[in-house]
């Protein structure tokens, strides 16, 4: 078999590796997976760990792929480069293809640039775009400057600068360039307030800024998603969607990055997507909001799966901050990998939204001067949704003919993807082309992309819904179930490479047709192939034949051992020590017993397991056991589900789901165990079946919300939003259909009562189908494609008034191929809740005439007629008591002559909340103050307003020129930024209460260490050091100063040449903070000194107090061995004039806070300062290792500090700068 030979290959190449050049070389956790390590030839250069994945195992060893790519941190990207393609490794074993990674690596890494040197100083602050290969932009040469060194090419270099527009290395631009490029900021984001969204920066924006962040926001309300929809995606109309975008080189217009794109291959922002209560978070949430997509990236799946699924409370209280979308991972790699590609398609092309989409997919790794032709579908327009807001559907491109806006173009790109996000592949972004509306986002039909969809963690976490939501899960679990055991399934989780026990055979299947319905007459069960063994029970071992050696530790494997107690068990392998293999302990099938004589007439699907007791150790051997070494067989989890026929996978669904624990069991070992992962509970779930069940979860496309709750003793409690009428029925809120089918409901809601004067404009009805269709139902809704029951009275989806009349046709002996009394046997053996019926209650619209039918049912053909409201579930739970019913105190007026009738003949009451509240009566409600409008519950959802916060001064500001005066032209404009009124400098917000433990002023400066009062100044110097003074100062009173982090106190600062600067409010997660707070420490202390050549020369920073760990020691933080700050930006090789102070605070704040590779500590034992001479030594150290130039006039201000304290080196470089 492939996977054999691929086994038996990696297990050779793990013996001979160092042969092959790589060590540490590990089958992965995955099928078809392994990693290794190589380390580069010359001597000190790092390792690169490597992770290969066959995505087609069976493929192997002629025409399978390889994906290839590091995991290591700060590798060059020649080496993701090397690696990237596919093609090269095509058809290779693993022993060559391994040699051939290694020879790639070599050769990769002896191009760029050199490695950088492990000191006590600490990690560096490189930027990951340092590490470029030199033949990238040697190959570019003839633009640039042959004096470009390595250390120039950084993404804040001037060589990132296209040719026209470049400036010097350390020279400040050119000021009619900058008023250029300050007129097109503002121009860029007053269209973008145009379009009706709210815009802000945070950090400074104009005069060639480096280093900033831009907010584009608007209200969910506005953006016309319904509440169902709001509610399955975890929305909440008050929140603010947020588009953060992070400039790392100064702002870049729509054309310079379409040119840096195509030129460079990357762009020079980075975008986040996310959810807030604000329109525009702060400095620290945006560096947060950043760094946790980097962190993601970084980890493997598992861990990210991890993180995702933690149940600890947030660092960042709920109410503030950037929190994450429901499908935030696949936006913010659609953003960012896509969207400038996709608008230079659409600049030079002209393509609309639809047509750059597709060309980009369809074009992907082509040269576009390859294409002679292009195909004029492309310009095809799209059409669309009329009931969409123009907020969503505008496009900027065609409203404008010059200078398009980047941020309103990324806005509605987010948008476009956001509301519509259904009609989209969340892994390829491809339009999914479906028969169906759903209400929750999924992949296409390609089976690559629902492998990448549960691998990459894109999905819903499984265990979240277990803990927030069991009897959903429960449900649709037994939903599945119950259509695999009635061979009812239509879609299946191929393309995720599981592997599962080979299926029994069958003997003999006599095939027919009844409806669209396959059915099979099943005679008689034969075993399948499996491997011969002998089985000690004391031990759980099995024995194998010497030369035998089928298992690996991790494998399950299912024993046959007809008549014994053990038959049908499956296990997983602990330990492999031939011809012994140990084996975990069994899990017992418990499916129902379908196999008596009474039943072998007409059954339909595959054979249940043999019924046993669910245990978790094996029952004591049989009396007849004639043996301690009884002979059994076992199969091995070793048959690919993909290759299987769709009877042998419902058969296989059906017993993996066998084997599972109940949900309430997952649910008690998550929150029992720290990891609240379900993988790693290894001994009990199996890869195979925890994938079927990531795949129920992940695939249900409809939102279902439990209205009840069970408590301890399993009654079922009453909640305000359950219909009165339905006795022991457990209910939940059920909706489904696209985001927008609420709305196209309203209309014809509308539409109806206007033409017929409808006083009574929507009933309630009842819909009842079979166990084994709501699998189905819950993810394609409710349609009239196949005929089940019969259409005696039209097409269309039957309702009815009678729930007595749904019931009857919920039950499976209603469907003419099933068995009677067949529902026992399709109900998932560990469900709580153990569901014998379903039936749903549907909101119709109130025009029976107009209906295919009326009596005896009601017929409707108009599928946007219909809008799923509650779904009920008939439970069989044993410890179920009388639940005593009270009716709704707000209920839904009903029409006397289509009032449905519940199950026990009486009519149900109906609770307000099953209505949209947009469609509920006005009722009193509490009003908060503000700037806040109170829709009316009968008003256009459309037309609402919400409170909207303040918009901060500096936001406004940006809008004008640099002739307007804030005073005058601001205040006509409101505090909300919408053109209604003044600015009332008395409705200005009282201070917030501190949310930091730092106080400002309180420390004292006679104890700090502090280089020399300068002796030099310089009237340039000393201009610029008293704006950039005056500016910080006005920052910080402006901002909360939890939000800036960082403080000066202006009665501290004697000298403009030298600052004292407090840096405080670190996240409360980091380690550094933590540490800070054990030693009540409320910040930690800055020097900044300016050379008199500033700002051509950068400042020198050091920390003063506390002391850092050291690198070497386990420290981070980018701080040196004396406490100088090891950062690029600090030198001349990274500096540039147009850096203001508050970019560099940021820069280092973000530096020292930064977790990678490790984070910042504090020293322990007593606290000391760092001296002078031991920080200047420091930095010319790091300096000369990393070949940075140290600023000219640093030896200006160093020469006359501690020089006794100096190294020979140091003191030998400042005599030589001194002369």
């Amino acid at each position: 078999m492939p996977r054999k030979a691929f086994v038996a290959d990696l297990s050779e190449a793990i013996k001979t590796s160092r042969e092959n050049h790589v060590y540490d070389l590990k089958q992965g956790d995955d099928d078809g997976t392994f990693t290794f390590k190589h380390r580069v030839l010359g001597g000190d250069s790092p390792e690169v760990t490597v992770q290969a994945l066959v995505p087609d195992v069976s493929e192997y060893p002629s025409s399978h792929q390889y994906f290839v790519y590091t995991t290591s941190e700060n590798v060059p990207r020649s080496v993701n480069s090397a690696l990237g393609d596919p093609s090269i490794f095509e058809g290779m074993k693993v022993g060559p293809m391994l040699l051939k990674v290694a020879k790639l690596l070599d050769n990769a890494v002896a191009g760029s640039q050199k490695n950088p040197v492990n000191l006590d100083d600490g990690p560096m602050d490189v930027d990951e775009h340092e590490e470029e290969e030199v033949e990238d932009w040697e190959a570019e040469g003839e633009e640039l400057d042959d004096t470009v060194s390595e250390e120039d090419w950084s993404p804040r270099s001037s060589q990132h600068i296209p040719h026209a527009t470049r400036t010097p290395r350390g020279q400040p631009m050119d000021m009619s360039a900058v008023s250029a490029l300050n007129s097109r900021i503002r121009e860029d984001l007053r269209v973008v307030k145009k379009a009706g969204f709210r815009v802000g920066h945070i950090g400074g924006l104009l005069n060639n800024a480096r280093d900033f962040f831009i907010t584009v926001s608007c209200r969910i309300a506005k953006l016309g998603i319904s509440e169902e929809a709001m509610q399955a995606w975890h929305l909440d109309r008050s929140q603010y969607i947020v588009f953060l975008v992070h400039y790392t080189a100064g702002y870049r217009p729509l054309d310079r990055l379409i040119a840096e794109e195509a030129y460079y291959g990357r762009g020079s922002v980075h975008m986040r997507v996310g959810v807030s209560q604000k329109y525009k978070i702060t400095l620290t949430q945006a560096i947060h909001a950043f760094s946790q997509v980097k962190d993601m990236d970084k980890k493997e799946k598992e861990q990210a799966n991890q993180e995702d699924t933690k149940l600890e409370t947030p660092e960042v209280p709920e109410q503030e901050g950037l929190h994450g979308l429901f499908i935030g991972r696949p936006l913010d790699e659609l953003l960012n990998k896509r969207l400038v590609s996709l608008l230079r398609y659409r600049t030079v092309m002209g393509f609309p939204w639809g047509g750059a989409e597709e060309f980009y997919n369809d074009n992907q790794g082509h040269n576009l001067a390859e294409t002679d032709t292009i195909d004029h579908n492309y310009w095809n327009e799209e059409k669309i949704n009329s009931l969409l807001p123009h907020l969503v559907t505008a496009d900027h491109l065609t409203e404008t003919s010059k200078n398009p806006s980047f941020p309103l173009l990324g806005m509605q790109f987010l948008l476009r993807h956001l509301v519509r996000c259904t009609e989209f592949c969340l892994v390829c972004h491809c339009k999914v082309e479906a028969d169906f509306e759903a209400l929750k986002p999924y992949v296409c039909s390609k089976p690559l992309c629902l492998y990448q969809y549960m691998a990459l963690g894109f999905g819903p976490s499984i265990e979240y819904e277990i803990l927030s939501q069991p009897c959903v899960v429960d449900l649709l679990i037994s939903f599945c179930y119950a259509s695999a055991s009635n061979t009812r399934l239509k879609s299946f989780p191929t393309g995720m490479g599981l592997m599962v026990p080979p299926p029994a055979k069958k003997a003999s299947w006599a095939p027919g047709h009844i409806g669209d319905w396959v059915t099979s007459q099943f005679l008689a069960p034969a075993p399948a192939e499996v491997h011969k063994a002998s089985f000690d029970r004391r031990s759980r071992d099995i024995i194998l034949a010497a030369d035998e050696t089928p298992l690996k530790i991790g494998d399950w494997v299912r024993l046959h051992m007809p008549g014994h107690a053990e038959d049908g068990q499956h296990c997983r392998v602990m330990e492999t020590y031939y011809p012994r293999v140990r084996l975990g302990s069994p899990i017992v099938p418990s499916g129902p017993d379908i196999s008596n004589a009474g039943l072998q007439q007409n059954i339909v699907g595959p054979p249940r397991p043999h019924s046993l007791t669910p245990a978790a150790t094996p029952p004591p051997p049989s009396s007849v056991e004639s043996s301690q070494y009884p002979e059994l067989g076992f199969g091995i989890y070793d048959q690919h589900f993909d290759d299987l026929d769709d009877i042998s996978k419902q058969q296989t669904i059906c017993t993996l789901l066998d084997t599972l624990p109940s949900v309430r069991q997952m649910g008690e070992y998550l929150q029992a165990n720290k990891e609240l992962l379900l993988r790693t509970w290894m001994e009990r779930i199996s890869p195979a079946a925890l994938g079927v069940l990531r795949w129920i979860i992940a695939s249900n496309r409809s939102c279902i919300v439990q209205v009840d709750s069970i408590n301890v003793d399993g009654d079922i409690c009453n909640s305000e939003e359950r219909v009165y009428g339905m006795h022991q029925w457990m209910q939940f809120r059920f909706a489904q259909g696209a985001p927008d089918k609420e709305q196209r409901f309203i209309e014809s809601v509308r539409e109806a009562s206007e033409r017929l004067s409808l006083r009574f404009p929507t009933i309630f009805a009842w819909h009842g189908s079979p166990l084994s269709n709501w699998h189905g139902i819950v993810r394609e809704g409710l349609h009239f494609q196949d005929t089940l029951h019969g259409r005696a009275y039209g097409n269309g989806v039957y309702h009815s008034l009678y729930g007595g009349t749904s019931l009857e046709y919920s039950s499976e002996h209603n469907v003419s191929n099933v068995v009677p009394n067949g529902a026992a046997a399709c109900t998932w053996p560990q469900s709580r809740l153990a569901i014998s019926q379903a039936i749903a209650l549907d909101e119709i619209v109130n025009a029976p005439n107009e209906f295919v039918s009326r009596t005896p049912h009601l017929v409707i053909a108009q599928l946007n007629w219909i809008q799923t409201r509650y779904l009920f579930v008939k439970c069989n739970m044993a410890t179920q008591k009388v639940v005593v019913e009270r009716e709704p105190t707000k209920i839904f007026e009903q029409d006397p002559a289509y009032t449905p009738i519940g199950v026990d003949g009486k009519k149900i009451v109906i609770p307000i909340k099953a209505v949209s509240k947009s469609r509920r009566p006005p009722q009193a409600e509490g009003i908060k103050t503000g700037h806040k409008k109170i829709k009316l519950a009968n008003s256009d959802p459309g037309t609402e307003t919400l409170l909207s916060d303040d918009t901060e001064a500096e936001d406004i500001e940006i809008f004008l020129s640099d002739s307007d005066d804030l005073s005058s032209s601001a205040l006509s404009m409101t505090i909300a930024g919408k053109g209604k009124g003044p600015l009332d400098p008395s409705t200005k917000k009282a201070p917030a209460a501190p949310k930091t433990d730092f106080v400002p002023g309180t420390l004292d400066h006679s104890t700090l260490p502090l280089i020399q009062a300068p002796s030099y100044a310089t009237t340039p110097a000393s201009k610029t050091l008293q704006r950039e003074l005056a500016a910080s100062l006005k920052i910080q009173n402006t901002l909360p100063s939890h939000e800036l982090g960082w403080y000066i106190n202006p009665e501290l600062v004697n000298n403009v040449y030298q600052w004292i600067v407090e840096l405080h409010s670190f996240e409360p997660h980091l380690p550094l903070a933590k540490d800070m707070k054990a030693r009540d420490l409320q910040s930690v202390v800055l020097e900044i000194r300016f050379g008199k050549d500033y700002p051509i020369s950068p400042p020198f920073v050091r920390v003063i107090r506390p002391r850092f760990l050291t690198f070497l020691a386990g420290g981070g933080g980018h701080v040196t061995a004396g406490g100088a700050l090891c950062m690029e930006l600090l030198t001349n090789s990274g500096w540039s004039a147009v850096n203001n102070i508050e970019s560099v605070l940021l820069q280092v704040r973000l530096a020292i806070s930064s977790t990678e590779p490790r984070p910042a500590r504090l020293e322990p034992g007593a606290a000391r300062d760092y001296g002078v001479g031991e920080a200047v030594d420091a930095f010319v150290r790091a300096c000369q290792a990393h070949g940075w130039e140290v600023p000219k006039d640093f030896y200006a201000f160093s020469a006359s500090s501690e020089s006794s304290m100096l190294t020979g080196q140091s003191a030998s470089w400042l005599a030589q700068r001194g002369s």
